[in-house]
């Protein structure tokens, strides 16, 4: 009579075994979420990292990461996608700044005095002329002019040389010595030879000199003459002494 019982009590302790082993089954379902199943072979290799989801999940579009996000829409996100490239509106070409041309004040015209052209008296431009000496029919004069009017020291003295005979002067040869305090610089003559003078047609033969007597004012220019030539088959010399020069002028 107590055999039976002992029966039941091993069926109800197998009754009560089998929910323990159920309950480990479902703990492992719990966690994986699902019974696992079995992949589609990956061509290439198997990912030990790829979760199995509960349900198959649609497969997520492809992300160009570099192509251009659409505006956010008119109730704006919250989460800033650091590498999505910002929407850049769509500019209008702007017409490059206008740049400004550089004020140039342009003041009246002022009409700018020329440089001062030096007054020159009467006395200064209009030449003089001064008689050097008259020698057995040649005569020598000076034609005296300033010829710069910005150094009144300086004068040129045009030598003429007139022959009054009937016969050409030749050799014709002038020597001039100044003072220490007049610098000099002579020029040789047109010709050496001096033809009859016969009037105003007659081409004079000349000399240029040029001095300038650096005590202007308080001294005044004196010329040491010498001159030689041949009259007629005749060698002339002559000296002679030129101080006819406007005091304070020359």
């Amino acid at each position: 009579a107590a055999a039976p019982p002992a029966q039941n009590g091993n069926a109800n302790a197998a009754k009560k075994s089998e929910p323990a082993a159920q309950s480990d089954v479902d703990l492992l379902s719990d966690i994986f979420s699902a019974p696992v199943a079995s992949p589609a072979p990956i061509p290439g290799g198997f990912d030990v990292f790829a979760t199995l989801p509960s349900q198959p999940a649609a497969p997520a579009p492809a992300v160009n990461m570099f192509a251009p996000q659409p505006a956010a829409s008119a109730l704006g996100s919250s989460i800033v996608d650091p590498f999505s490239s910002s929407p850049t509106p769509a500019m209008q070409p702007q017409p490059p700044p206008a740049v400004p041309s550089p004020a140039i004040s342009s003041p009246a015209p002022t009409m700018s005095a020329p440089s001062p052209t030096p007054s020159v008296s009467s006395s200064a431009s209009s030449s003089i002329t001064v008689q050097g000496f008259t020698h057995q029919g040649l005569t020598v004069e000076f034609e005296c002019s300033k010829t710069d009017a910005w150094n009144k020291q300086h004068s040129l003295l045009v030598a003429k040389f007139i022959n009054k005979t009937d016969a050409p002067l030749y050799g014709l040869h002038l020597q001039v010595a100044v003072p220490k305090y007049v610098t000099m610089e002579m020029k040789p003559p047109t010709s050496t030879t001096v033809p009859v003078t016969a009037g105003s047609s007659t081409k004079l033969v000349t000399q240029r000199i040029e001095v300038t007597n650096t005590m202007l004012g308080t001294k005044n220019l004196m010329l040491k003459l010498k001159a030689s030539f041949t009259s007629k088959g005749n060698k002339v010399e002559h000296l002679a002494t030129c101080s006819g020069f406007p005091a304070g002028q020359y």
